[in-house]
């Protein structure tokens, strides 16, 4: 569908949809959609938080979960609602930009360990700052031409995948 779409269109507009599906923050999200936005970013990040006590017994294994009291189901579906919501969300306003979610969360773990009541804000805090940082690049490297900003979180994210999956193969 998206290669059709692509095909009919011309000029600036097929510009502005390239650069969506690489990842852009150019254009804004529209006016009457802000309070949509807001309301959806409150509500995901409000769910996913109420379950962080939760997600800490989970580490523990879903048999050890449940002895605790957790409901493993409801939990599951309450961060996957979330997440899906949030992901939407983000890709709706920004494109496709890829591997922040990969290569964030693993870094905050790394440095604040694996509580989830400090996981989930700081990860969330170190990705708007990594995006900042990814998009001030892509504005200035190869300036006055701008670079998507995906391609930039792809040209640092790319690497630690291909180390993780090297990892988990061991």
């Amino acid at each position: 569908m998206i290669m059709f779409l692509v095909t009919t269109v011309t000029g600036r507009d097929l510009r502005g949809i390239v650069f969506w599906l690489m990842g852009d923050l150019s254009t804004p999200v529209p006016t009457g959609l802000r309070w949509v936005f807001t309301a959806g970013l409150f509500a995901g990040i409000g769910a996913i938080y109420t379950t962080a006590p939760d997600l800490n017994l989970l580490l523990t294994g879903e048999r050890e979960a449940i002895h605790l009291g957790v409901d493993v189901t409801r939990v599951k579906l309450v961060v996957y609602v979330s997440a899906s919501l949030l992901t939407a969300l983000a890709v709706s306003a920004s494109g496709a930009i890829g591997y922040v979610g990969l290569l964030v969360p693993h870094a905050v773990r790394l440095v604040f360990g694996a509580d989830y009541r400090l996981l989930i804000p700081a990860s969330a805090l170190c990705g708007a700052i990594a995006i900042v940082l990814a998009d001030t690049l892509a504005r200035t490297v190869a300036a006055p031409t701008e670079l998507p900003v995906g391609a930039m979180t792809a040209m640092a994210g790319a690497p630690v995948l291909i180390y993780l999956l090297r990892r988990g193969m061991r």
